[in-house]
């Protein structure tokens, strides 16, 4: 930071700033009025008078600043002092003289300044008038000129002959400051003064006689009102306690109709006597002058046995009662069994049978709960219109002690009333809350408007006389201040980074930027004011000016031009352009409240490549995923073709008693193998569907509990050969059927065994199987539990269990082999049923795997028990011989077949292709079709095509042999013509249902037909 140097001429400038005599003096509008309009003309934060002292800078007006002053070493005026022209700083953090100012680097934190010198009337350099902001600026010569008037008025406020009126003291008194105010007024002036006088005295007799009779109207109206809600008051007050006090009579009825009272008539004739009355606390009978009866006893046990004329504090209210052989009201009272209440006392006199006169009998009392009776008559409300007090305890009237509200209340002017009592009364005062008023509302705005009219009609008469002057100044400021606001308009339109386009109302081009005109070069000779918009678009178009209608393509122009005028007309639109250069616009129109229209032209052309990038990386995406389906599909049906032979040989040789048994071993090893590989290609083929979202489930009823038993049976063997104990928890309540997906479920609980089986060196591994309790009784919530003592895991290894090709153990020496899936795939399919499945466990102690499902309850059809029996055939059925065409390529699969349809009564013939199965069906009827789908020369999906063409599905059922089974096959099967498809590898067992349900379907529409023709 560099300070500022004193000028040669320091001490003679310090006295011309003294001579001044403005310093620490009050601020003036004068002066404000200008600082003002530098802020508004300029648009900056902060204007000030700044008058440069010897260690100090004061501040004569101050806009946008608290600070009254600085010191002098760290201005920017003491450097705008030192020169005679304005000093611009355009960025102080660029300026080694102020970069590291604490005015820069603190609050107010100056990035511009811009200051021009101010001089006294001897021509010494006293201050400046300087604009001040936080963000850096360009301040251009236009803005310096400015800046120079505006400082050349505060000269002359400076110099004005006001300040050479007052003289050289340094107080001055205000009668000196109006005289000089007074020598300034022009002659025609002192007319109005006088008229504003007159003005003045008349209007304020007129306000102080209107003033004095409103008040005293507004006080009336106040005392109307307080008389009468004090009236309300006491006639609810009244009301309330009376109808509480003669309750005591109906017990002194009682006294004299029944000669022996116990507690419990007592009780029940009180109850009865209360029944809606409030708040009271007690009712009570003293046969001479004993409590004895008392309701309600509870919580009142305490009366029980008080000698009302042995108390001091109760005896004298006691003889005054019986004295005076009337109630008698006393209290309030603190009551021995707590709280505070008013006590009703009515002496009973019995007669006597000999002389007919009365016999003193007991008392018949009330107690009456205070707080509550004074709050069933809102007496103790904190917002009402008067405030209450009451006087005369026990009765005693205006004599009586304050017993509620402030005693004050009664030593100022309220309105009282009596509240009357059975022996006795109260005293009820009420003052408005806020007191007894001295002045009527609106009477401030009413004084404050009086003599703001005096002002007004002072002010008029004088400034109508500078009206002409004064409307001069007017006019130059707002012509000022107006190029200022359209220079400003116009350097914020040049600066925008998209191009700025404004329309009138009659769609004529009235503003536009440099940037519009540079992305429509081709159409700039045309961009002038006053042309329209179609003009433009039309001159645009025969230039070539966009992509989509070059010169030549007249068709073309005509219709982007038809196009865009549709757009344009639109209240609102957005739309892209491509320009003849290649560049895309993003213009946005909207149409003004005057009919005119405004647009914004964005080059977006980064955006819309990488729009471009984005959708071609989408193809690639989805031209990989189509070929992993078709890689998915090959694979599977590569795999289980040859799958199909092992595992259809090896079936069949499972059925041969003729091996031995360590044979009989090596091929029930080879044939789980072939089983355990078919699974890991049905769980890759499942995982993809899953991705895909075409598994569906297949849900039907089913019994659960044999489901369950049988999904045990299946991992027995694995069990014993690692010499585990497998358990079953079966809750019997599972025997009955459910609605769901029988072999989706099946799945999940094998894998859940297998895998606590593979996981468990020695112990056990245990399925439980429970029915929690269900809200709805048409469905059934159902548990598994799987656990096992194997070598568990942590909650960490927890989270990954369920993800897809995640183990446990990621390294190439895992000792436990697997694809990962089964777990992400009993996931999806427990979520896709509507449940959860959960995994808890401990390293080294084994682990539980939960599933919660809520499914249906199903019912057993027909159906359901067919399913279970045994497969039937021709032979074992003692029919005859059906006859079945199976076109098969492969030699192996033939085989298989051939070995499955042994002895069953099937006669097969084999052809290899699809041509060759419609060459058969053309020489030699057959009962059935079993057609590979991918053949050479004509595929299984083709052949059926033609061969539908001549027999139909009731006349020659088709049965597909597949080894795909990929989202979608299914479908495309069925709509060419087949009737059923069985996947490979092919069970034997499958495919002797398969051909005996559809045998038999065939031969009862021939029975049929049959029958018909006869």
């Amino acid at each position: 930071m560099i300070e500022a140097p004193n000028l040669a001429c320091e001490s003679e400038r310090i006295a011309a700033l003294k001579a001044l005599r403005v310093l620490d003096t009050p601020a003036e509008e004068r002066f404000d009025r200008v600082t003002r309009l530098a802020r508004d003309l300029f648009d900056v934060k902060i204007s000030l008078v700044s008058l440069v002292d010897r260690n100090r800078q004061w501040f004569k007006s101050r806009q946008g600043l608290a600070a009254e002053e600085t010191p002098r070493s760290i201005s920017f005026c003491g450097h705008a002092i030192v020169g005679h022209e304005a000093l611009v700083v355009e960025d102080a953090q660029q300026d080694e003289r102020f970069a590291d100012n604490p005015l820069v680097v603190g609050p107010p934190h100056i990035r511009f300044y811009a200051g021009c010198p101010l001089r006294s009337p001897s021509g010494q350099l006293v201050g400046t008038l300087c604009i001040i902001d936080d963000e850096p600026r360009v301040f251009g010569e236009r803005d310096k000129d400015l800046l120079h008037d505006l400082a050349r008025i505060v000269e002359a406020e400076l110099a004005s002959p006001v300040r050479a009126l007052l003289g050289t003291t340094e107080r001055v008194s205000w009668r000196t400051r109006a005289r000089a105010l007074l020598y300034r007024l022009p002659s025609s002036a002192w007319a109005s003064l006088g008229l504003a006088t007159v003005c003045s005295l008349l209007l304020g007799v007129a306000a102080l006689t209107w003033d004095r009779s409103q008040l005293h109207a507004h006080r009336a109206q106040i005392m109307q009102t307080s008389l009468h809600h004090v009236g309300l008051m006491r006639g609810e007050l009244e009301t309330a306690l009376n109808a509480k006090l003669h309750l005591v009579f109906g017990l002194s009825g009682l006294v004299r109709a029944n000669d022996e009272i116990d507690q419990e008539v007592f009780e029940t004739f009180a109850a009865q006597l209360v029944r809606e009355v409030q708040h009271v606390r007690s009712l009570q009978l003293a046969p001479n002058g004993v409590v004895t009866y008392v309701w309600p006893l509870k919580g009142n046990e305490a009366a029980v046995g008080h000698d009302l004329l042995a108390d001091p504090k109760r005896r004298q209210a006691a003889e005054q009662a019986i004295a005076a052989r009337r109630l008698w009201v006393a209290g309030p009272l603190k009551l021995i069994q707590g709280g505070v209440a008013l006590l009703g006392r009515l002496p009973v006199f019995l007669p006597t049978a000999e002389d007919g006169g009365e016999v003193f009998w007991g008392f018949a009392t009330i107690l009456i709960d205070l707080p509550g009776l004074l709050g069933e008559v809102a007496l103790q409300e904190d917002d009402g219109f008067v405030r209450f007090a009451l006087r005369g305890r026990d009765a005693s009237g205006a004599d009586g002690a304050v017993f509620f509200g402030d005693p004050a209340l009664f030593e100022g002017d309220p309105i009282r009333a009596e509240i009357a009592l059975p022996a006795g009364s109260w005293v009820l005062a009420g003052v408005p809350r806020e007191g007894w008023p001295t002045s009527w509302p609106g009477q401030v705005t009413f004084r404050v408007g009086a003599a703001f009219v005096c002002l007004i009609v002072f002010g008029l008469v004088y400034f109508l006389v500078r009206l002409p002057h004064t409307m001069q100044q007017a006019v130059s400021r707002a012509t000022q201040q107006l190029e200022a606001s359209q220079s400003r308009f116009r350097g914020a339109i040049a600066a925008l980074p998209a191009g700025f386009v404004i329309y009138d109302r009659d769609d004529r081009l009235a503003v536009c930027n440099d940037r519009f005109r540079e992305i429509y070069a081709r159409s700039r000779p045309c961009l002038q004011s006053g042309r329209s918009f179609q003009d433009i678009l039309r001159f645009g178009l025969r230039n070539g000016q966009y992509h989509e209608a070059p010169i030549e393509m007249a068709q073309a122009q005509e219709q982007l031009f038809n196009e865009m005028m549709e757009r344009h007309r639109q209240r609102s639109n957005a739309a892209d352009v491509r320009l003849a250069d290649g560049v895309w616009i993003r213009v946005f129109e909207e149409q003004m409240s005057d009919g005119g229209r405004v647009a914004f032209h964005v080059d977006v052309t980064e955006e819309r490549q990488r729009e471009e990038q984005l959708d071609a990386e989408r193809q690639r995406a989805e031209q990989a995923n189509q070929a992993k389906s078709t890689f998915l599909a090959t694979i599977s049906h590569e795999v289980r073709t040859p799958l199909n032979g092992v595992l259809g040989l090896l079936g069949v040789l499972r059925e041969d008693s003729g091996f031995t048994a360590e044979q009989s071993r090596y091929v029930q090893t080879a044939y789980k193998s072939a089983e355990h590989l078919l699974s890991l290609l049905n769980e890759i083929l499942d995982i993809s569907k899953m991705e895909s979202g075409a598994l569906t489930l297949e849900s039907a009823d089913f019994p659960l509990g044999p489901m369950i038993r049988g999904a045990v049976e299946l991992v027995g063997g694995q069990a014993q050969a690692k010499n585990l104990e497998l358990k079953l928890d079966l809750d019997p309540a599972l025997e009955g059927p459910v609605y769901g997906d029988e072999g989706r479920l099946r799945q999940v609980l094998l894998n859940l065994l297998s895998n606590a089986i593979k996981f468990t060196d020695e112990g056990e591994v245990c399925l439980k199987a429970s029915v929690l309790k269900s809200a709805n009784p048409e469905r059934l919530k159902l548990r598994f539990e799987v656990s096992d003592s194997g070598m568990g895991f942590d909650q960490d290894q927890a989270q990954r269990l369920f993800q897809p090709f995640s183990q446990l153990e990621q390294d190439a020496t895992r000792r436990f082999s697997g694809t990962g899936l089964g777990l992400a795939i009993c996931r999806r399919l427990i979520e896709m049923m509507g449940g959860t499945i959960s995994a808890t466990g401990r390293p080294g102690e084994g682990a539980t795997f939960t599933v919660l499902l809520d499914l249906p309850r199903g019912r057993l059809d027909e159906q359901s028990v067919e399913d279970n029996l045994p497969v039937l055939t021709p032979a074992s059925e003692g029919r005859e011989n059906v006859r079945v065409l199976l076109a098969e390529d492969s030699p192996t699969n033939q085989l298989v077949i051939k070995a499955m349809l042994k002895n069953s009564g099937y006669t097969l013939n084999v052809v290899s292709n699809g041509q060759e199965a419609v060459d058969a069906v053309e020489h030699l009827r057959y009962d059935l079709i079993l057609m590979d789908v991918f053949m050479p020369e004509l595929d299984g999906v083709e052949a059926t095509r033609q061969i539908r063409e001549r027999f139909s599905a009731g006349e020659l059922p088709i049965i597909a042999l597949t080894a795909n089974a990929m989202p979608g096959d299914a479908e495309r099967f069925f709509a060419a013509g087949m009737d059923d498809y069985l996947s490979k590898p092919i069970n034997r067992k499958k495919l002797l249902a398969a051909l005996w349900r559809w045998s038999n379907a065939l031969g009862e529409k021939v029975s049929s037909a049959a029958g018909t023709n006869r």
